[in-house]
């Protein structure tokens, strides 16, 4: 395992031509409304992404939301050393259990599309895993070409984090 990591490695490519924006998603909790800085898809995750959003919102009358979808490898580059320096010491065990090298990222590869989901009313700080969404998600997510990337004891060494899912149009 390349760098300590147990996921698979995925290649940098080329951004993707077709990014779709997601803008002003709203984030409303009991005090505040938190805009969302503008996101980015590639066309067919964007899609099915939407596509799973009408079907959530008909059956629970919920959606989710785009906290972070796709990252260039700069881009990520920056939040791994963030994340090493500001939360955990310079710990590299400890930070690579919890963010990937660029090419090791989803964020940072669209064959494999990582979005963060957030519920749109509680938004990021309620623990996602407790969500009515989180269980609609991993009941309904798959149909819609989401799987859940690091579950609770996953064999990945990584944190779990229920928000952390990725799009595949083919598998």
């Amino acid at each position: 395992a390349q760098a300590g990591y147990k996921p698979p490695f995925l290649g940098i490519e080329e951004p993707p031509a077709d990014l779709v924006s997601l803008k002003n998603q709203k984030i409303v909790d009991e005090k505040e409304t938190y805009t969302i800085p503008t996101q980015y898809l590639p066309r067919n995750t964007f899609e099915a992404y939407g596509q799973l959003n009408r079907a959530m919102k008909n059956e629970l009358g919920k959606e989710v939301l785009v906290l972070y979808g796709y990252r260039s490898p700069a881009r990520q580059v920056f939040i791994f050393f963030d994340i090493l320096q500001g939360i955990y010491d310079f710990d590299f065990q400890k930070t690579i259990q919890r963010v990937c090298f660029p090419a090791w990222s989803e964020h940072v590869c669209p064959k494999k599309q990582a979005i963060d989901f957030t519920p749109q009313q509680g938004g990021a700080s309620v623990d996602f895993d407790q969500t009515k969404e989180y269980q609609w998600l991993q009941k309904n997510a798959r149909q819609f070409g989401f799987y859940e990337s690091y579950p609770k004891d996953n064999n990945l060494d990584m944190m779990y984090e229920p928000w952390h899912w990725h799009h595949e149009t083919h598998r």
